[in-house]
């Protein structure tokens, strides 16, 4: 039983089926995080296996709940607000903007840095020059801009390639487990350590601590891709299999790129940073009589076109948050000027612009704080906090939902429900410690939850705000 409520809103449907799958492989998957996993050893499987029971799955499962019952317009925004009341809603609208907005701050400095590490060491002045990564900033938030405007007539093309980027370059890892290119009968190839063992890590607070920023950040996303649902052909059903469908390739990438990292690199050598080319340059690099370093040259040519992948995927996401405006000033939350659409593209135009300038004055801030690490990571660690309470109200729709609803969630839903619910506050718990040096590790605790609670009181005012002039 559907409680969907007709807003009378009517979006132009581009999306299908084969437009959400590639969708929610960009949107969910972070190629780095295979190097934290490997940093496990052998081990990483259960780890992997961990995230996928206790979280993936769960998150999937309650995807499906709530995508079945409310396929509209806004994705979780929407659920939370029929479940919990249009005040939830609106803050994990709040929550997931701020997230989206202060992670697509670093795009400019990304960037550049890509840069400089994919063009050699001649190219090293670019990560540390301002006017570049300023250059960089605003052309790629004006390029987000011009392929937003027309909506998925262009934007889902933007994915599809962003998605085909990020899974070649994954395949490539994946074949180095069996294609050694140094290797011969001669001299086989050793690995330094067993790729993969079935076996269980100890339980040390380090091994929970990565397994809960494994679970959390390698596997949240599969959601977003219903805040287009106004926007997709019979979306209750296409987005719930464009979800169960992903869901299964992302493990296997996962869990399959570690083995790979694992297959050459010792796992305590593993570069966080920048796994991939360390992977390339390790099976490829340094060949007997071999004039040209295929490895470095394939290091390079996957950090520039992860680079590319990665503002793909920030432009879908940036695409999803411009939605949240439009939909709040559907609830005249927002001033309905939120809501007008493009004349031709029947797009959100003015939502659109409003997000990505705002994600541009994001980059600025994160370009001018770049020399104060520790104010930075803050920001972020704070946004990071609040992503996780977006998270905890939709996990805990099934929770909370009753009979009034619709068809009450079951009993493994809401089991799933309560893992998912459980893993989030572990990682939100586990984030407040700082990944840089600071001067107090307590302070920075308290300074992150301050200023994630200050955020969200400026998101309550202009809830308040609203509600009332509505």
């Amino acid at each position: 039983m559907s409680v969907a409520v007709d807003t009378g809103h009517e979006l132009k449907r581009e999306l299908r089926l084969r437009d959400l799958v590639p969708m929610q492989i960009l949107l969910v998957m972070g190629v780095t995080w295979a190097g934290y996993a490997a940093r496990q050893g052998g081990t990483h499987m259960a780890l992997w296996l961990a995230s996928i029971l206790l979280f993936f799955l769960p998150s999937a499962a309650v995807v499906t709940f709530c995508a079945r019952l409310w396929p509209e317009e806004g994705g979780v925004y929407q659920w939370t607000k029929y479940v919990f009341g249009p005040f939830a809603g609106f803050m994990s609208a709040w929550n997931f903007a701020l997230w989206a907005l202060l992670m697509s701050s670093s795009l400019g400095i990304q960037t550049a840095t890509s840069l400089a590490y994919g063009l050699g060491p001649r190219a090293g002045w670019m990560s540390e020059s301002h006017a570049l990564i300023l250059s960089l900033t605003f052309v790629i938030f004006v390029a987000i801009l011009l392929v937003n405007i027309p909506g998925f007539s262009i934007g889902r093309w933007v994915a599809h390639f962003g998605t085909s980027v990020m899974v070649l370059v994954m395949l490539l890892m994946i074949a180095l487990l069996v294609y050694h290119p140094h290797a011969s009968p001669a001299h086989p190839h050793h690995s330094p350590q067993p790729p993969f063992q079935f076996a269980l890590p100890a339980f040390t607070l380090l091994t929970l601590n990565l397994f809960s920023k494994i679970a959390f950040n390698s596997f949240t996303g599969l959601e977003q891709v219903a805040v287009f649902a106004g926007e997709t052909r019979d979306p209750a059903r296409a987005i719930l299999r464009s979800a169960w469908i992903a869901a299964p390739a992302i493990a296997l990438l996962y869990i399959l790129s570690t083995g790979s990292i694992l297959t050459y690199i010792p796992a305590g050598q593993v570069d966080l940073t920048g796994p991939i080319p360390q992977l390339l340059a390790a099976a490829f690099g340094g060949g007997a009589g071999s004039s040209l370093d295929i490895g470095l040259l394939l290091g390079r040519g996957a950090i520039l076109l992860l680079a590319v992948a990665n503002v793909a995927q920030f432009a879908v996401i940036l695409a999803e948050t411009s939605r949240l405006p439009m939909v709040a000033g559907w609830d005249r939350l927002l001033p309905a000027w939120f809501t007008r659409l493009h004349p031709r593209w029947e797009t959100p135009v003015r939502s659109i612009t409003v997000m990505v300038s705002l994600a541009l004055c994001a980059g600025l801030l994160a370009n001018a704080l770049s020399a104060k690490q520790e104010a930075y990571q803050l920001l972020v660690q704070a946004a990071n906090f609040g992503y996780g309470a977006y998270y905890l109200l939709m996990l805990a729709i099934p929770l909370a939902a009753g009979a009034r609803l619709g068809k009450p969630a079951g009993l493994w839903t809401k089991i799933a429900s309560a893992c998912g619910f459980a893993v989030t506050l572990l990682a939100m718990g586990f984030g407040l410690v700082p990944i840089v040096t600071v001067t107090s590790k307590l302070g920075f605790a308290a300074e992150v939850f301050g200023a994630a609670v200050v955020m969200n009181l400026c998101g309550a005012a202009i809830y308040w705000r609203g509600s009332s002039r509505s």
